[in-house]
């Protein structure tokens, strides 16, 4: 009966240093694929996610790309050159991750700040704010964490001089998918100033084994 407890003990150590390593890693892969989007870098990007033909990508209202689509959705949204003058920086913070008990997949929420600069002919660039939420389940595979689902939440993208609220500039878009092989948006509501904020993406809580992407979506805690 010792024995066992003891086996148990040592089980739940083993299991606790196992998830504190998958958040570091988590972390670091976010880290690095967000860089290697500040820096125009798509294959990289593209490196940090799976290849499985049940992953997502869903930026803002820019739709939702599945599986191999993922490919040509970050070549049309990210160009691998930029324009004298043009910046597009974003960067990471309060991070929330939930590794599942099974360690076989996970559960993140990062904020994140952003800033940018968008070229214009004969006049300085746009200085530009660019803020949301990142959404994203990652799995285990091959000895890595992957990206399996990845969700930008659009906060705001507005002119730095005028800011989130005289640029509602948002609010005119039609929210229908421009690329032909995306999905329309499962969710988008950027600030404006007439809007109510909704606490979505809810932050991930633990759990046990995958049990579906909807939490992101969920306005209560579960």
């Amino acid at each position: 009966m010792e024995n066992e407890v003891m086996q148990e003990q040592a089980k739940r150590v083993a299991d606790k240093i196992l998830r504190l390593e998958a958040y570091t890693e988590i972390q670091n892969n976010m880290g690095s694929c967000v860089l290697s989007y500040n820096y125009r870098r798509p294959e990289e990007v593209l490196s940090f996610f799976t290849s499985r033909e049940d992953a997502t990508l869903e930026i803002a209202d820019e739709g939702v790309f599945r599986g191999k689509d993922i490919r040509e959705a970050i070549t049309y949204l990210m160009p691998s050159t930029c324009e004298p003058g043009e910046l597009m920086d974003i960067q990471l913070a309060s991070p929330i991750i939930e590794v599942a008990e099974d360690l076989e997949t996970a559960r993140a929420q990062w904020v994140c700040p952003g800033i940018g600069a968008l070229p214009r002919e004969r006049e300085e660039p746009q200085a530009i704010w660019n803020w949301g939420v990142i959404g994203a389940d990652f799995i285990y595979e091959h000895g890595s964490w992957k990206i399996w689902h990845f969700h930008w939440f659009r906060l705001m993208k507005c002119d730095y001089q005028k800011g989130w609220v005289q640029d509602t500039s948002l609010e005119n878009r039609p929210n229908i998918p421009v690329h032909p092989l995306a999905e329309e948006s499962t969710y988008h509501n950027p600030y404006t100033p007439y809007s109510i904020r909704e606490c979505i993406p809810m932050y991930p809580r633990p759990y046990k084994t995958w049990d579906g992407e909807d939490w992101m979506l969920k306005k209560k805690k579960e």
